[in-house]
Parts: C-alpha cells; structure tokens; sequence
C-alpha cells in the first residue's frame, strides 16, 4: 500500500512517516517546509522505501503529479493553531480551505479511494455537555476551528458525492517526543520552563481543561483509519486524558521539582479569547469502530518529554 501525507516535514506528519515507513508501507510525503523540517526523518534514516517531496497543496498539478499511484492520503498540512490563523487568516483560509480542496481534487482525478483528514477539537467551540461526543453541535469559537469545520465539510462532500472514504479525525491537545518536540504546544512548554527555572504561564484562573493526547497515539489513530473500511464520511474524536491547565501545572510543577530540586512558581495571565473554557472527549465512537485506544498517560509523556530535553 502506498500514502501520500501532506505536511510529511511536521511534527505529527513525520513521526507519522517513520511509522509507515516501519509498516512497510511505500509513502511519499509532501510539505511546503514553511514549518516542517526533513531534517528529522533524514538524521533517523527514514530515506528508505520513502518520497521526500517539496510542494505547496494549493499547487494542484504539482500535488497531483506527487501523489499518482498512491493508494490513500493522509492530509496533515495546514497553517496550525488559534494564533497563526488569527494573525494570518487570508493564508489559513487559502492553506487550510483551498489546499483541502485540491488535495481532495487531487484524490478524485486519481481515483485515490481513501483520505484521512487531521480535524481538531476546536470545530466544536464552546461544549454544551462534557464529555463532548461526535454528534455535540459544531460552533468553533476562532479561524482555526472554522478552517478545520470547513475542511470537514468537504470531506463529506467528496464522500457523497465521488464515493471517496473520507475520514476525519477531531484532534485533541497533541504532546510528547515524536521525531522532535513540538515546543508551542502546553506541556512541552511547561516542561521546558521548568527546567530553565521559569515559572509555568496559566492563562486564566488555571479552571479551563483540556484533552491531552500523545503524538504516538495520534498516529496510531492515522494508521487505524488509513487501514479501515466502509466509514466514509465520518468523523471521530482522538484524545487522551483530560485535566484542568491549572492541575496540569501543578502535577508538572511537584515532578519538575522532584527531578531538579528547584522550586517551580506558576504564574497567571488574562485569557486568551476565542478559547474554550472546558473540554473533554468521549471515545466510545472510536474505540468501537477502529478499535482505537490511548497507550500513552500524561505523566508518562511528560517523563519522556523531561529525559528528551535533559539527555
């Protein structure tokens, strides 16, 4: 079997990668590098039985040339986070919308029979119950979540329409040591500041939760649904455990200074808007239709990310 991923270069792209390539499966990657790196997959020898590609999804042709004889897509490429879309919205909107659908235009000519599309938690905006299912109303609170609402949206559009089995994967909050660190991302970075005798930033009064869910387990869902049959057009939750920021801080905080024997202050910010307050996930759709289930606890990953940083 041969996959195509978008956004190969990426933190969870290319740990993604190094997986199917130890699957033995052919794979051919393409990323802009705008804030991928092949230098990752290349310094862990992942230039076997692999296609390390430069291209921009929005160049249609050129995708569509990179992507012949594959089998399935994995679409990972987009302009990441609340921030960078906000800051950036004409190039969210033209990477994560307008690059969606030329990967699935892409998929159509080449009667490439399976996409699975890398959605987030943030389509579901503010939860009106928790834990929060597949069938919880779709209200994203920022661009981001919109882009990736939208990119659903096409998702089934293609599955109605050219019989395409899409799938769409609601991610939760992504940590832990993949080919690199992801250091934007919350624990990573609370780790990290700890260890550089920082205090940790909360932003708000520490109450607002959040799913956490390791990079492995990530990709372990990837696989599932590149493997699966018969699901087009639906969409799952991925998570993991969820806890309070302010708890989390806490937890990392007493570790940190068990490890270091230097006390950790936390420290409180205002909220950033266009946040969601609570959250959490139900994973029964999942684990029922994919078998999918978390392997990776939060403190486990946070000793991994910690020996990661210290070694």
């Amino acid at each position: 079997m041969k996959v195509a991923v978008t956004g190969g270069a990426g933190y969870i792209g290319s740990t993604l990668v190094k997986e199917l390539v130890e699957h033995r499966y052919q794979v051919v990657s393409v990323d802009n590098l705008m804030n991928g790196d092949y230098t990752y997959l290349k310094n862990h020898g992942i230039d076997y039985n692999v296609e390390l590609k430069i291209a921009d999804i929005r160049d249609g042709k050129k995708i569509e040339d990179m992507f012949s004889g594959s089998d399935a897509i994995a679409h990972l490429a987009a302009l990441p986070g609340l921030m960078k879309c906000r800051e950036q919205p004409e190039e969210a909107i033209s990477i994560n919308v307008y690059g969606t659908f030329q990967v699935l235009e892409a998929a159509r000519k080449l009667d490439i029979g399976k996409v699975v599309f890398c959605s987030s938690a943030a389509v579901y905006g503010k939860p009106k119950e928790l834990p929060v299912k597949e069938s919880h109303p779709l209200r994203p609170l920022n661009l981001y979540g919109v882009t990736k609402h939208t990119g659903e949206k096409l998702m089934e559009l293609y599955y109605d329409n050219y019989g395409i089995e899409t799938i769409s994967l609601r991610f939760g909050n992504v940590f832990g040591v993949g080919l690199y660190t992801n250091y934007d991302t919350v624990i990573p970075k609370f780790v990290r500041m700890g260890l550089d005798g920082e205090p940790m930033t909360v932003y708000g009064d520490g109450t607002s939760s959040r799913d956490f869910v390791h990079v492995e387990d990530i990709v372990q869902a990837l696989i599932l649904a590149l493997k699966s049959n018969g699901l087009g057009g639906e969409s799952y939750n991925v998570g993991g455990e969820a806890i309070e920021i302010g708890d989390l801080a806490r937890r990392l905080a007493e570790y940190l200074e068990g490890e270091t024997g230097n006390p950790i202050g936390i420290t409180h910010l205002p909220p950033r808007p266009g946040e969601t307050k609570l959250f959490s996930y139900d994973l029964e759709n999942i684990r029922k239709d994919l078998g999918y289930v978390p392997r990776w606890t939060l403190m486990q990953g946070v000793e991994q990310i910690t020996k990661f940083i210290l070694r």
